[in-house]
């Protein structure tokens, strides 16, 4: 077992290539400007907005499905007082 850590680690020393990173962050000062709370605002804004959405869908989609239950318990209803 000790051995696939140190494989493990021996490969993944670093958790990202150094000038990528500098890259990366020297394009985003570019675009957003040097303030760091530009980009704090984009990714709260991300991690608010998707499980919103979720939640939204999921709503949408309970309630399409309640309506087509009662639509159909109304119809069996209905065809049942025919007979």
């Amino acid at each position: 077992m000790a051995g696939f850590f140190n494989f493990f680690l021996a490969h993944f020393g670093d958790s990202a290539e150094p000038e990528l990173v500098h890259w990366i962050k020297e394009r985003l000062d570019q675009i957003l400007g040097p303030s760091p709370w530009a980009l704090v605002g984009i990714i709260g804004f991300f991690i608010f907005a998707i499980p919103i959405s979720i939640m939204t869908v999921y709503l949408m989609e309970s309630s399409r499905r309640a309506a087509a239950e009662r639509s159909t318990k109304i119809k069996r209803d209905t065809d049942i007082n025919d007979k």
